[in-house]
């Protein structure tokens, strides 16, 4: 029989055998349980031959004990699934604390004296058989997916990730996002029986991590795990620390989570830039290539004024503008100089001065992350600062536009090597591309891909992170940092996707993620309502396809800023077709009756009306604290329901604005 030490957290109570072996979750009153030997967090070491050796907390001997509100459990070294044992002590915190709600924090030191490295540490690691109700299939998993994700019946819908061979699957299925990209924030959590469980990484250092929800393997019972995975690669030789993790079960939903994960960022880190004017107000853009990747022209520097003057006809007040540069668009990154082709560096002031002149905006392209590695810098300097994987290999990325031909489109044009943001080198060449920008008088220098480039963990020891190649977020928002002070109070600093970590380093963002575009599952509610200051634009709309309203319903109703990009930036602009142009003005005409709440308000989600099947309903409030409803029919047909004691009537794919009375 084992001896157990207990800890509760509201409803939430977790017990741990004194050997550490063996825990049991609960809840008051509820369901909640989980296997007998379940793991309550597992560990992951590599000696550089066996790569991934799992190690499990079920199979470890160690020591339980009890300090007031605290249970520290110790492990003086840790025995591997094949029976090989690892000179590392492992300690594992686990602390009843308050974090908006009562809660549980985990985290865990490390001290590594075996001759391999400890790769990852997945801590929680929260496994069940059954959360807040038996009833599995109504259960609810709000996935860290770009913007946000809901999964309904993530029992059944998760099994989709089965790897069929490259992953142990017949140990668990796994449905797995990392952090700090594509995941906008670090935290997810489960809807079950009038309850929400919260699992959230509260860590202001941003480390990479994998948010994961794993399912039991094919012909087994019930089991769901979520875990987040701490990549500490503590090394022979070191002692380190991990980030501290929150779990919490309470009565709600999702938004329970909101409040705990929200409520930390605003406490110790988040905070809103100020933005130029411009930028609060703009109702979107058009984005246009110059000169495409393949080399082909498609507008000079003086076609400039006349596109914006076409974008302003249907409410667009400003151009983004991409392949402005010699070496053309995804080539010679990171070098960028006016192409006297186009018009050469007086015709690129004269173009964007005019622009101005006319009431608009211009904001000039760069990329912040890639090189191409046919360039001199890449010779030079590239091959040293750019990312390196487990191996000490580039990351390669490949780029396939083409054109008519099938030559590039079936073997790809352009390969790249990613920079590391932690070298003195990148942020130079950062800064130096930002002044070339400024050179020509924009409203904003854009520099793609920093907002959230995927979160390669960088191996290369001479890299500012040195051995902590999780830990590059640091150096990435020193270098937006050092962008915005070269931008002064009036250019605004750009870039594509966001994540939470990065939005207070940045005055707008071009959305590329899970829920800045329209998906049968995208909630972005739960990025929007935890952070609704940044700026976002929509995206992957490039024409009047027969779904063209569906898309921009969706936008209009998250208050994404619209991204115009005909052909995906490609000859036309948007007065090249005219049924959805004018879709676009009705809307920016409907937001600009209710700029208060659009441009200078807050996404909320205070009302939970029940609505007909397929109405959607978002919300806004204006600094007067008033609520604004926006209703979208997204059916095939016309319905009828009252809202908040207000008559609606929506035709099929309309929207309307419903300012709440009182």
């Amino acid at each position: 029989m084992y001896q157990y030490e207990t800890l509760e957290a509201g409803k939430l109570q977790l017990q741990i055998s004194s050997d550490g072996s063996r825990i049991i979750w609960s809840a008051k009153e509820l369901p909640l349980e989980n296997r007998e030997q379940a793991d309550f967090w597992r560990c992951h070491m590599d000696d550089g031959y066996y790569r991934s050796m799992t190690i499990r907390s079920s199979k470890q001997k160690g020591t339980a004990e009890k300090f007031k509100d605290e249970i520290i459990i110790s492990y003086p070294q840790l025995t591997g699934d094949d029976g090989r044992v690892f000179d590392v002590k492992l300690k594992i915190h686990i602390k009843a604390a308050v974090h908006t709600y009562e809660s549980l924090e985990m985290w865990a030191e490390a001290e590594n004296q075996s001759g391999a490295r400890l790769n990852e540490l997945q801590l929680p690691f929260v496994e069940l058989s059954s959360i807040a109700s038996l009833e599995r299939e109504k259960d609810i998993y709000y996935k860290m997916n770009g913007l946000g994700e809901k999964i309904i019946n993530p029992w059944e819908a998760l099994k989709k990730s089965h790897s069929e061979y490259m992953a142990a699957d017949y140990n668990e299925i796994w449905n797995v996002v990392q952090y700090p990209c594509d995941a906008a924030m670090c935290w997810s959590g489960v809807e079950s029986g009038g309850h929400f469980l919260y699992v959230g990484r509260h860590d202001n250092q941003f480390r990479s991590a994998t948010l994961a929800a794993g399912l039991n393997p094919r012909g087994s019972g019930p089991r769901m795990i979520l875990s987040i995975s701490n990549y500490m690669l503590v090394q022979p030789g070191e002692r380190l620390e991990s980030a501290h993790s929150v779990i919490s079960l309470n009565e709600g939903d999702w938004r329970t989570g909101s409040d705990i994960y929200g409520n930390w960022a605003r406490g110790n880190w988040y905070s809103v830039p100020e933005k130029p004017e411009w930028v609060q107000d703009m109702p979107g853009w058009q984005r246009i290539i110059l000169r495409h990747q393949y080399g082909e022209v498609f507008f000079r520097y003086e076609d400039l004024p006349r596109v914006y003057e076409e974008g302003m006809k249907y409410g667009l007040n400003t151009l983004l503008v991409f392949g402005w540069w010699k070496g053309r668009f995804d080539n010679g990154y990171p070098r960028y100089e006016a192409d006297p082709e186009l018009g050469g560096e007086q015709g690129l002031k004269d173009a964007i001065a005019q622009v101005r002149q006319m009431g608009g905006h211009v904001a000039l392209y760069t990329n912040g992350v890639l090189i191409d590695i046919t360039t001199d810098y890449y010779q030079e300097t590239g091959r040293e600062i750019c990312r390196k994987d487990i191996d000490l290999n580039e990351y390669r990325e490949h780029y396939q536009f083409s054109n008519d031909g099938m030559l590039l489109r079936s073997y790809g044009y352009k390969s790249f090597v990613s920079a590391c943001q932690a070298t003195e080198q990148w942020q130079e060449k950062l800064l130096e591309n930002g002044r070339t920008k400024l050179s020509f008088g924009p409203d904003s220098i854009f520099y793609d891909q920093m907002g959230g480039h995927l979160p390669k963990i960088c191996f290369d020891e001479t890299h500012k992170h040195g051995k902590r190649g999780d830990t590059e977020a640091k150096w990435r928002i020193e270098n937006m940092d050092a962008i915005v002070r070269l931008c002064g109070p009036e250019v605004a600093y750009g870039t594509e996707q966001c994540v939470d970590a990065f939005a207070p380093h940045v005055h707008y963002h071009h959305g590329c993620q899970y829920g800045n575009f329209y998906g049968e599952t995208a909630f972005p509610e739960m990025f929007l309502r935890t952070f609704p200051e940044p700026i976002m634009s929509d995206r992957f709309l490039h024409d009047d396809r027969e779904d063209f309203k569906r898309i921009l319903n969706y936008s209009f109703a998250y208050g994404f800023r619209f991204d115009v990009s005909i052909y995906r930036g490609r000859k036309s602009i948007i007065s090249d077709l005219p049924d959805y142009a004018a879709y676009v003005k009705k809307l920016l005409d409907l937001k600009k009756m209710y700029r208060d709440f659009f441009y200078r308000g807050r996404f909320v989600c205070r009302h939970t009306p029940v609505l007909p099947e397929k109405v959607r309903m978002t919300q806004y409030e204006n600094a007067d604290r008033q609520i604004l409803l926006v209703l979208w029919n997204d059916s095939d047909i016309p319905v009828e329901f009252t809202v908040c004691g207000q008559a609606v009537t929506l035709a099929s794919q309309a929207v309307t604005c419903l300012p709440l009375k009182g």
